[in-house]
């Protein structure tokens, strides 16, 4: 068993984020809780949709600016922002 830190959780974050931008979601393959890239730092393993709130998000890209260098922070902050649009989300199908 490994252990969950804050750098899997950004790691973790970037890996699933490609994938997320990358995958054509439909009725064989469904968007699913576990595949999108949510901001957080606990495990997804133990991860519930009632985790994800504001303070918890804030919270990951506190510690994410921390980690990353300012320009890869800002690209993260910039594609996350559009990867999240509602706008996105409908132009996918997934709303």
């Amino acid at each position: 068993m490994f252990s969950w830190t804050n750098k899997r959780a950004i790691e973790r974050f970037n890996a699933v984020s490609v994938e997320f931008d990358e995958i054509k979601f439909c009725e064989s393959q469904p968007l699913t809780f576990q595949s999108v890239p949510w901001p957080m730092l606990r495990s997804p393993l133990h991860l519930t949709a009632e985790d994800i709130d504001w303070s918890a998000v804030e919270e990951f890209f506190r510690t994410a600016r921390l980690a990353v260098g300012e320009g890869e922070y800002k690209t993260m902050v910039e594609k996350a922002h559009r990867r999240f649009h509602p706008d996105k989300w409908r132009a996918r199908g997934l709303l």
